[in-house]
Order: structure tokens, then sequence, then C-alpha cells
């Protein structure tokens, strides 16, 4: 049987004391040494959590910046093509009337160049028909000498047309 005696008293007061003293001493340092490092971690860990939350919201607004600049890009860039297209147009037709200006100068030079040609063509042909006329009227000479004078006048007429 288990016996009662002093000395298990004595140890069962003697654990207690230890373990009353070891608490006192070892536990509660060690416990509070626990709790403020628990506290330091969990603030560490709420300021990384808002430090993270901050970060999100920057890149957010980084984000939307972004947007809004690739978007006012677009927009500067489709005026800017309209613009040019524009002007592109405006000198295209620029360049039409003009180029259809300068064919109608160059048809009338052209018809007026022709006119010239043909007036003095005219011109010279009437002179030698006087001529030959003045040469026929004046001389009697016959069929040899009007044949002569034909020639003469083919042969003046191809010297001026080279």
């Amino acid at each position: 049987m288990l016996r009662i005696d002093y000395n298990l008293i004595f140890t069962v007061i003697n654990l207690l004391v230890l373990f009353i003293g070891l608490r006192f001493v070892l536990f509660k340092p060690v416990k509070k040494i626990l709790d403020e490092r628990q506290a330091e971690a969990d603030k560490e860990f709420n300021e990384a959590k808002e430090k993270q939350a901050e970060a999100d919201a920057l890149k957010e607004k980084y984000d939307a910046s972004i947007a809004s600049i690739e978007e006012d890009r677009r927009t500067v860039m489709s005026e800017a093509r309209t613009k040019a297209d524009d002007e592109y147009q405006r000198i295209v037709g620029h360049a039409e009337d003009q180029a259809r200006e300068i064919t109608d100068r160059a048809v009338i030079e052209a018809e007026n160049q022709k006119k010239k040609i043909l007036k003095s063509a005219e011109e010279e042909i009437a002179d030698m028909v006087v001529a030959a006329a003045g040469k026929v009227a004046g001389s009697k000479g016959g069929a040899d000498f009007d044949r002569s004078l034909y020639d003469e006048f083919l042969a003046k007429k191809s010297e001026d047309d080279s």
C-alpha cells in the first residue's frame, strides 16, 4: 500500500514551491518576452499589410494613369491622322488644280501656235501665188513656161518645208 509520510508531503510541497518559484522567475518573464515578440510580429505584419494595401492603391492609380495616357495618346494620334489626311487631300486637290491649269494653258498655247503656223503658211502660200500670178501675167511664154513655173513653185515649196 501506499504510505503517506512526511517525505511525500515534503516532496509535494517542494514540487509546489519549485513550480511557483519557476513560474515567477522563469515562466512569467519568458511568457512576457514571447508576448512582446508576438505583439511586435503582429505589429510588423499589420504594417506590412498596410504597406501592401498602399502599394496596391498606388499600382491601381498608376494603371489608371497609364490607361488615361494611352487613351490620350490614341486620341492625339487619331486627330493627327485626321489632320494629316485632310492636309494630304488639300495638297493633292491643289496639285490637281494646278495640273489642270497647266494642261489647259498648254492646250490653249498649242492651239495658238497651230493658228500662227497655219496663218504663216497661208501668208507664204498667198505670197507664192501672187508671185506666180505676177510672173504668169508679166510674161507670155506658153506651156513650157507654165511647166517651168510650176516646177519652180514645187521646188521653192519643198525648200521651205525642209
